[in-house]
């Protein structure tokens, strides 16, 4: 085994050139992220592509004051949960990082995670309150959207990570059928691109955005124009989008989840694994029920970062009255179309665009009794609520708050916030939104104490 040189730089790394030293490691556990995490002399190296009792020999590849991080050169002794990865273009292309480890590992795995976040960043203990993740849907399949980039040679493909080098694809064994039977092929027939974006939903229609060059615009009219009245450009398209304008069909799909529909524009937001965003509104209603049973549920929901509706819809029969906020434009759009449209919501549900505290500060249509009644339901991108998305529910003070995260990290430390605050955490759940990758989605319910 070599052992790291200790003459540093003044900049904390090490005078030795990365890239030369190898080293016999053994992984300890996986981070968030996905990194395996070794020590040599009470250094943290950080090792992609390793599962928990992995040894293996790594090469050095940066070094810091605080940690290194290296890249696999052998598997000297495979972990127990290690496999052969299903996928062909693993390892190559950057799109998942899990793919070596087995389902059922992968799963212990992101709940481990989640733990650590929590006991390291917010210093809290949820071993007793987390649950799953339980099954939901396929670990292959499950993917309903796919970014794809042009190789110099014409076809398309996935970044191979830390590059800008393209992976030709054949397949992609996450996404749903029919892209790679049918759209894939298809698109190899279209003038290059520089991108195009693939939206599917369940009921096999998808759209097409691609992106590039104003001069491909042309060919891609052509091509529209040479169809004949009531002709797909292939089978299940329902339009086509160039650098997000609309060229022919629709510029949204109709998903549905939970009984109710929900039109998303081809520049919304919308989760891309269905059968686990049916799981995650099924797992919140039974919450909200077990509140309503206790007679602990107000009549307010404040559906924060609403996004095109999806809790405002699925939840809105157990309230009075909704808000839903959100910064987003076009899924403001989608949300107050999808309200008008659903019985259920349509004379409930006030849909706010704009940031969130300077939004509620001027249109906020609940009174503060009925925030301190209700329930805010919180599903922030992946930089979380941060300091002043608590800052605006804790100025209102509800009687439950409902966080729905896509980083246990951020997660750990904004419900750390509201617990300092007079909250408890009741109720914690991972849920594999993104089986094959280190994404872990996570839900968490939590309530005033006073």
């Amino acid at each position: 085994m070599n052992e790291m040189n200790n003459n540093k730089t003044p900049d904390g790394g090490s005078d030795q050139q990365a890239g030369q030293e190898t080293l016999e490691l053994s992984i300890e556990k996986l981070l968030n992220g996905g990194d395996g995490l070794a020590r040599h002399e009470g250094q943290a190296i950080f090792v992609p592509m390793t599962a928990v009792g992995d040894r293996v020999r790594a090469r050095i590849t940066k070094r810091s004051k605080n940690f290194s991080q290296a890249e696999v050169e052998e598997i000297l002794e495979p972990g127990p949960g290690r496999r052969q990865a299903p996928c062909p273009y693993y390892g190559d292309c950057g799109g998942c990082n899990l793919q070596h480890i087995d389902d059922q590992t992968q799963g212990r795995t992101k709940a481990a995670v989640v733990e650590d976040c929590f006991t390291r960043l917010g210093r809290m203990d949820v071993k007793d309150l987390l649950t799953g993740p339980l099954p939901a849907g396929g670990n292959l399949g499950y993917r309903n959207r796919i970014r794809l980039f042009a190789s110099p040679m014409g076809p398309y493909g996935l970044m191979r990570k830390g590059t800008h080098q393209v992976v030709l694809l054949d397949s992609c064994p996450i996404m749903a059928e029919p892209f790679n039977s049918q759209i894939l092929p298809w698109l190899r027939m279209l003038p290059p691109m520089e991108q195009i974006v693939v939206r599917m939903e369940d009921q096999g229609s998808w759209l097409l955005s691609c992106f590039g060059s104003p001069n491909r615009l042309k060919v891609m009219r052509k091509m529209v124009g040479a169809l004949a009245e009531g002709e797909e450009p292939a089978p299940g398209c329902r339009g086509l989008l160039f650098n997000n304008r609309p060229i022919w069909g629709h510029d949204y799909l109709v998903h549905q989840v939970a009984g109710h529909k929900f039109r998303v524009s081809a520049q919304s937001f919308f989760q891309a694994n269905q059968a686990v965003t049916e799981h995650a509104v099924a797992t919140v209603r039974a919450w909200l029920g077990e509140l309503q049973q206790a007679g602990e549920l107000g009549g307010l929901l404040a559906d924060m970062f609403c996004g095109v509706g999806l809790f405002s819809l699925t939840l809105a029969d157990l309230f009075e009255q909704v808000v839903a906020v959100d910064s987003d434009e076009s899924a403001c759009r989608d949300a107050a179309n999808n309200v008008t449209r659903d019985q259920a919501a349509r004379d409930k549900v006030t849909v706010l665009t704009g940031d969130l505290a300077a939004v509620l500060a001027e249109k906020d249509p609940a009174t503060a009794e009925q925030w301190r009644q209700g329930l805010c339901l919180a599903d922030p991108p992946r930089t979380g609520l941060g300091k002043p998305g608590v800052a605006a529910i804790l100025e209102r003070r509800p009687r439950h708050v409902l966080m729905m995260s896509c980083d246990p990290a951020t997660l750990a430390r904004d419900a750390a916030a509201l617990v300092e605050a007079g909250y408890q955490a009741r109720k914690l759940e991972v849920l594999d939104m993104f089986p094959q990758t280190s994404h872990i989605e996570t839900i968490m319910l939590l309530s005033r104490q006073d």
